[in-house]
């Protein structure tokens, strides 16, 4: 499989005739459908095949962004949640059983009024 395969040929304009420009266009696609045929070989073998990478985004410009970004939606979305919560009364409620070797860390079991 390491063999190196020919190019095609480069024919002068002159040279070219509708038959060898279909002839040149049927080896290409050959060619094509020889490599994509020999990726599903690698593939079923369970060999490696050649990965396909996506281009960068890094060159796109981010100014241009109808879409805010991750940070922005989501402070915006805490504050406006915040904003509407209502709170009536604050209860503590203490728990039954307490272990003897607990202590207290100053939070615990808050929780609003239930109606």
């Amino acid at each position: 499989m390491n063999e190196t395969k020919p190019a095609l040929p480069t024919i002068a304009e002159e040279d070219r005739t509708p038959f060898v420009d279909a002839l040149l266009e049927l080896l290409a696609w050959q060619m094509k459908r020889i490599e994509a045929l020999e990726q599903e070989v690698l593939k079923l073998k369970g060999e490696t095949t050649k990965p396909k990478i996506k281009p960068s985004k890094m060159d796109d410009d981010d100014n241009n962004s109808s879409t805010p970004k991750k940070s922005e939606r989501t402070s915006k979305a805490d504050s406006n949640k915040t904003a509407q919560i209502k709170i009536d009364e604050t209860i503590t409620i203490q728990p039954e059983n307490i272990p003897t070797d607990s202590r207290f860390k100053g939070f615990g079991a808050l929780s609003p009024k239930v109606h």
